[in-house]
């Protein structure tokens, strides 16, 4: 075996070991569906501050990352930078296959404890089965209308968001 090997086994054990034993806050990823969650809806939109602040609640925040198009507005996207986001660009018609790609990454990554995925849209169902699957916990955050009693239905929690005004 060698040294490269045998650091890749006593890192997971490592890492392995601090999760069991470890004190404080859950560790969590942030993952939001974009073109769903970040658009005006009748003149209001969500508060990336109130995501950022709900989710502090239920631990630490490892990472947060926003899957949006190349067609999103300049201001959302300083915005989203502004906040602490990273931003992840995908086409169109990609869009829950990215966050579907993100959501793994995010589990061999960064091993988290709980995975919010903020998203209203029935797609992301098989995102949060696929995190509970790994003995994450998955959460979703929405708001009316539009969000999809069956993701509420799978998930550990529910985390309603507020539309607001500008």
């Amino acid at each position: 075996m060698s040294n490269e090997e045998s650091l890749g086994i006593f890192d997971k054990i490592r890492k392995f070991f601090d999760k069991i034993f470890k004190m404080g806050e859950n560790d969590v990823v942030i993952l939001i569906d974009g073109p769903n969650t970040l658009r005006k809806i009748n003149g209001k939109r969500v508060s990336l501050r109130n995501i950022l602040e709900e989710t502090k609640k239920h631990g630490r925040i490892r990472a947060a990352k926003a899957i949006i198009t190349t067609d999103a507005p300049s201001s959302l996207v300083k915005a989203l930078q502004t906040s602490g986001f990273e931003i992840i660009l995908a086409k169109e018609e990609n869009i829950y296959v990215t966050l579907a790609v993100e959501a793994v990454k995010a589990i061999y990554e960064y091993q988290p404890d709980i995975i919010v995925v903020v998203s209203r849209d029935s797609r992301c169902l098989p995102i949060v089965h696929r995190i509970k699957e790994n003995g994450i916990k998955a959460f979703v955050a929405g708001f009316q209308p539009g969000f999809s009693t069956a993701l509420k239905n799978a998930a550990d929690k529910v985390i309603d968001l507020e539309l607001l005004g500008e």
